[in-house]
Parts: C-alpha cells; structure tokens; sequence
C-alpha cells in the first residue's frame, strides 16, 4: 500500500511540475548555442591569400574555446595529447600534410545552432629523439551550449592521454574527455530504438529507414510527395533542478536526402517551435577511399531544457519534398567528408529534386558566396542521344554569385574573416539564417540573411544585405552583389537587360570579353528595379549547366555612400574561363563618380533573387499561370519583369503592425489580432506573425480558407514565438483578407 501511494505521489507531483512549468522554460535561452568560425580566413581557400593563423572558434553557450588547427592543441591552457608505444611516449606534432583537398584533415562533420563536430585526421606523433609513430591518430571536437568534449582515437589499442588544464582521461585505443556540463541529463526515451553516445553525451534515436515504393523510377517518386512521417519520443527530469536533454535523431539511408524538414511537434502534431539543426551527408568517392563521416546520412540535433520533476511527449514530424501540396522549403549544413574541401557548405532546397542553392560562407573553392543555384520543377538540358530526362529531379546549375567583392587599388581579393552564422529556421515554409563577416582589418563588417519560402511557381531566394563602414576603403573593384561570380559562373546567357516594374529600360547583348567591365555605373532606377541575365546560348551549354533565366529585384535600398545617400546602380564584368568559355557577371556597384567609401556609410538592401525555365516545355510544375507565362516569355526578361510587377504587393492594415514589408512580417496588437487585406502578389506570398506568446492557440484565416500549415519559430533573445504561414496570392485585380487572432 505505501509503494503504491508512493508512486501515486510520485505520478501527481511529475503532473503538477509538468503543468507549471511554462511553454518558454522548455526552449533554449539567449545563451543556449553554438557557432564556429576560423578566427582570420578559412586556410587553403581557392583565389585567396593564405591566413597568419589556423584558429578555429568553438562558441558554446557563454564559453569559447580558442583551437590551433595546425598545432592539433588549444591556443591557451596546458595540453597534452600522447600515444605510448614499446614504452616510449609520442606526443602530436600536428597533422600530416596533403595537397589533395579530399583529405584536408581538419573536416566540419556537422556545424549548426546546437552542435558542432570537427574531426582533425591523420595525427601526427613524434617522441623526444624524433622518431615518428607509425600510426596516426584522430581527434573530434564536439560542443552543444552546455557541453565541450575531446574524443581522441588511435589504432591498435594503444594506451593514450588527453589533458587540458585540469581535466585528463586516458585509455587504450580511446579517450574521452569532457568539461561537467552545469545540468542533470534527462532521460530520453522512443518508440524507435535509443543509445546513449557518451563521446557526444547525447542520445541518439534511431528512425527506421524502410525502402519507398517508387512506380515511376524517377529520382524522387511521385507517390511520395506529400509525405510526412512521424515518431513519438519523451523527456523525463526526475532531479530537483532543470535538466537538459541532447537529443539526436539519426536516419541512414534518407529516402528525401536533398531536401527534408524534421519538426519538433506536440503529440497533436501541434509545432513547438523548439529549435532543431538539420545535417546530413551524402557524398562519397569510393576510388578516394572510405572516411570516417561520408557516405548518405541524417542527423537531426536538438536541445531542449527540462524543468525539474517533469516530463513531456513529443512527436518528431519529417516533411519531404511537400507540405499541403506545395513544395517545402528546407535548410541544411551539408557535410563535404567523401567530396573534398571538408569545410561549412549548406544546401536549401524546395522540394526534395535535388539542390536549389547551396552557400560556402567561407568561400573556399570558388572564391564565391553562392554556388550551385538551381530553377525549380525544371527539366535538365538533354544532350543528344540521352533520354529524356523525368520529373522530380535535379535541374541544371547556373551558379554562382557573391556579395561584398572587395579587390583593393593593387586588384589584391580581401578575404572575409570570422565567418559566422546566425541560424532562426531550417522550414519548411521559410528558412532563415544570417551570415555575418569582417574585412581583414575590419574596414568593413557585413552581413547577409537569406530566406527561401516554401512555393509553386519558381525559385525565389531573399537577401537581406548589410554593409557598413568603419576606415575609408579604396579599391580596383567594389560588388555589393554578385549575380555570377568570378571563378563560379555555370550559364551562358549572351543578353543582358535593366528595367523595373514600369518596363524595359535597356536590353543588349555583352560583347565577349577576359576580366574587362562593359558597363559600369547603370542608375537602376524606378520602383522594384531589376537586373536579367538571359538569352542563353544553347551551343555553350555543358551537361548539368542550366538553360535558365536569372534575375535580380531590388525590393529596398538604403545607402550613404561617400557622405551622401546613393541610390543603386548597376555594372557587367566578363569573364573568360578557358577559350572561348565567355560570361558576364551582373553587379550592385557604387556610382561612377565615387572612389572612396568613409566611416559611416553603409549599404541595406533587400534583394531577390529569381530563376526561370529557360524553354517553357521544362517546366513540369502545377502553375497554370506560370506555365501560361512562359509559353511566350521563356528565355527573355519578361519573366524577370513580371516577377518584379506582380509580386510587389501591397497591404493594408486594420489591426497589427508591419514589422517588414519583404517577405511580410506582422506584429500582432495588444490583442493578439492582426487584420490585414493583400494586394497583388504571385505564387504564394509568406507571411510571418511575431512576438506570439505562445506556439499554440492561433489561426490564421485567409478570405474564407483557415490555412492548415504553419511553420513555428522560437526566438531566444524575446522569448516568444514567430508563426509563418504561405497564403496564395489573390487573382490579378482582387485583393485578400487576413486574419490573424491568437486565444486569450
């Protein structure tokens, strides 16, 4: 009988403590993250001076720690990392050197907002006289916020040491050492099998990877792509305190590996809002050799406080290639272990048909910001003699593009340092992240937030872009963006043009030309001004490189350039790779009349970037308009101008307050009401409702249609929530009404 009102008591007080505690107390705080950068420029980056220092940045939660990539020991403290052997003791020297980027030996596993992994390969150990091991060693850095670990390994079970400090571990084969994370670990527990990864001091739950059916032999198949999968997982806290779960949900293979969402759900389906980090892999070269790390795989990070004697359910929901009929948007670090290069690269998608865009913040192999860019539901160019290509799968590449090309007076390139991200969504109806930078002597700070929402029609990227600057700078040449790049430049497009949402204001054809400018200093004026790269030369066009139309909108443009407010202006540079192999980079340039740039200028700007079917019969989306559209406008700058016309909406607000105007960001009122009518608009416009006290209890009702999608948003520095939604825009003419009302 006493067990048994023990455990009755036991069960009331869990119910109780669960049911006090506040939807905030389970999310991450302020402080409650992770970022790594190098500490000057990325080292051993295409086109860019090699840096004084190989310095990596472990940012967890309020503690750095600072790591000579090249001496294999931190910067600062006492360390050791030693191998004995025959009786002798072997100390890191180092890693071995290689020119071959495959196996660059300091390799980001996984990068994001909750976890960070690098694995140093190939270790180097010496003894007192010189002599070298024969083995070599690796080592991996892990961190969550609360939590730093070192996990060296070495073959043959050889007895090792790791110190730092006042912290060592030894073993034979295998040594963990790890700092005392300030919290209690929960307990996690599935309906799919768990393991507790002492190394990483986090739980993995493993989701089953089962075969898809797949009757069409397409690349991604048809019958799946509505999609969603879900599991049922558990925190519990049985201390007194709050605890902490480090959970990560693993998958391998991943049937929707190019693009996929993992969410966070009540066990309704309800989203929580709590912050999950997408990484994965898929790349591996099997004449190179295995790696530890490549080959096809998910890992889904999230951490998640637990207040004391509670437990909560969840769900995990995995969205694929949709999300109600219309292609999800998704973010994800994607690892290089198995292709080379072996640093940060992320890829978004919408859909799951392969890349849409992927980013190199460090810019390491073509000295460019974006690289693959891809259109959306667009068949690939077909050489002669192969099949017809199917739906569902990759479109050709017409990459790059960059921002903030500094090369100063001596034509000498500035490389970026202390690259790091600032990560708000991974989808699947918007993705968020922002990436910000300094000049090698701070002249300039920057930074750049992309956002890619869920839709139909095409592919659409945002930018919102922001330089400002701290010492007077001269240069050779100055891009505030870059559509094309220098070194990363995919599609042939032989004509350019300049209008806004008036029209055309000049078309021609670039001449062909070897790092020369044709134009420089074009006024982009008018509202919504636009830049098109089109007129593809189909006679150029490699297997894989897209026939697509490229544009550049200027939704906002602030500027003091020199002193004074400066409107945008517009260059074209060409360039040469091989013989022959000619393009032209469309550029956001100072005025002509402007050499020098002050303290206290700046530029903000909010771009879009937009990508069409180059041929109308490419396009195998559902857009009726779309299609209609490119019947007679595929391969010119119309499709640029009507993206330009058409999505430049308007609104009018009744309740509520304009937070942002592109993509739509409303601050409910002090009712938590929002009301608001939609002018013009194309595809599906999304719209974000900020500062919600909670992730539950709201809708959002457009005309008559209560939309039944949403993606939820915690945001750590407010402490509250953010709901997005993808409404249609209304029909050409007729305008849409919005409401937006949370329960009191």
């Amino acid at each position: 009988m006493a067990a048994f009102i023990h455990g009755w008591l036991t069960a009331f007080a869990f119910l109780m403590a669960s049911a006090m505690a506040g939807p905030a107390d389970w999310m991450p705080g302020p402080e409650d993250r992770c970022q790594l950068t190098w500490s000057e420029a990325a080292p051993r980056a295409f086109q860019q001076p090699k840096p004084a220092t190989e310095i990596l940045c472990f940012q967890y939660g309020r503690e750095e720690l600072r790591f000579d990539a090249a001496a294999v020991r931190p910067v600062s403290g006492t360390w050791e990392c030693s191998v004995t052997a025959e009786g002798r003791r072997f100390v890191c020297t180092g890693s071995m050197k290689t020119d071959d980027p495959f196996h660059q030996p300091v390799r980001f596993v996984e990068a994001g907002p909750s976890f960070h992994r690098v694995a140093c390969e190939a270790l180097v150990f010496t003894d007192e006289n010189g002599r070298t091991l024969p083995q070599t060693g690796r080592l991996e850095i892990s961190t969550w916020p609360d939590r730093l670990a070192f996990h060296f390994q070495i073959a043959d079970a050889l007895p090792a040491t790791l110190r730092w400090n006042n912290l060592t571990a030894s073993g034979t084969g295998s040594v963990i050492l790890t700092t005392k994370p300030p919290a209690p670990e929960a307990t996690v527990s599935a309906e799919v099998p768990t393991r507790h990864d002492p190394a990483l001091g986090a739980v993995w739950i493993d989701l089953p990877s089962q075969p898809w059916s797949n009757a069409a032999g397409t690349y991604y198949p048809a019958e799946h792509l509505d999609r969603i999968d879900r599991w049922k997982f558990s925190v519990r806290n049985d201390a007194g305190v709050p605890a902490v779960a480090r959970i990560i949900f693993r998958k391998a293979p991943h049937p929707s590996i190019t693009g996929f969402t993992p969410v966070v759900c009540e066990p309704d389906g309800t989203p929580t809002g709590l912050p999950i980090q997408v990484s994965k892999n898929w790349h591996r070269r099997p004449e190179k050799g295995a790696l530890p790390h490549d080959g096809q795989w998910f890992h889904g990070f999230t951490w998640i406080r637990v207040p004391a004697h509670s437990e909560r359910s969840f769900s995990l929901a995995m969205i694929h290639a949709r999300l109600g009929g219309i292609c999800a948007a998704s973010h994800a670090q994607l690892s290089l272990i198995g292709w080379g290069h072996n640093q940060l690269w992320e890829e978004i998608a919408v859909g799951s048909f392969g890349e849409n865009l992927c980013l190199e913040p460090d810019r390491i192999q073509r000295r460019c910001f974006l690289t693959d860019i891809r259109p959306l539901m667009t068949l690939p160019a077909t050489p002669a003699g192969k099949p017809t290509p199917k739906p569902w799968s990759w479109a050709g590449n017409c990459g790059g593009g960059d921002f903030m090309l500094w090369l100063n007076p001596d034509g000498q390139y500035q490389p970026w340092h202390r690259t790091r991200t600032e990560y708000r969504s991974p989808g699947p109806c918007l993705t968020d992240a922002t990436y910000h930078a300094h000049s090698p002597h701070r002249e300039i700070t920057s930074s750049i937030r992309v956002m890619v929402p869920r839709g139909n029609d095409h592919f659409r990227a945002l930018f919102h872009l922001r330089c400002d600057i701290h010492q007077p700078i001269r240069w050779k040449r100055l891009a505030f963006f870059q559509l094309g790049a220098d070194y990363y430049h995919e599609t042939p497009a032989r004509l350019a043009a300049t209008g806004n949402r008036h029209g055309l204001v000049s078309e021609w054809p670039p001449p062909t030309a070897s790092n020369r400018y044709d134009r420089t200093g074009l006024p982009l004026t008018g509202p919504s001004p636009w830049i098109s790269l089109h007129g593809i030369d189909s006679s150029a066009l490699r297997e894989g490189v897209a026939n697509a139309t490229r544009g550049l909108i200027i939704r906002s443009w602030q500027a003091r350039l020199h002193g004074q407010t400066a409107g945008p202006h517009a260059s074209f540079f060409g360039t040469e790779w091989g013989k022959g192999n000619h393009r032209t980079i469309a550029e956001l340039s100072p005025p002509p009349d402007i050499s020098t740039l002050l303290p206290g200028d700046f530029v903000e700007a909010t771009l879009e970037l937009a990508v069409f079917p180059g041929k109308a019969s490419d396009y195998y989306g559902p857009d009726t308009n779309v299609r209609a559209s490119l019947a007679s406008t595929a391969g010119s700058w119309k499709p640029v101008h009507r993206e330009a016309d058409g999505n430049s909406f308007a609104i009018t607000t009744r309740h509520g307050r304009i937070r942002q105007s592109f993509p739509l960001s409303i601050e409910p009122d002090a009712n938590g009401t929002a009301d608001l009518t939609l002018h013009g608009g194309l595809g599906h416009i999304p719209v974000s409702f900020t500062d919600l006290p909670s992730p539950r209890s709201f809708s959002l009702t457009a005309g008559t249609t209560r939309e039944s999608h949403w993606q939820t948003d915690w945001d750590a520095s407010s402490g509250s929530w953010r709901a997005t939604f993808n409404v249609p825009a209304p029909p050409t003419g007729e305008s849409l009404q919005l409401r937006f009302q949370t329960a009191p």
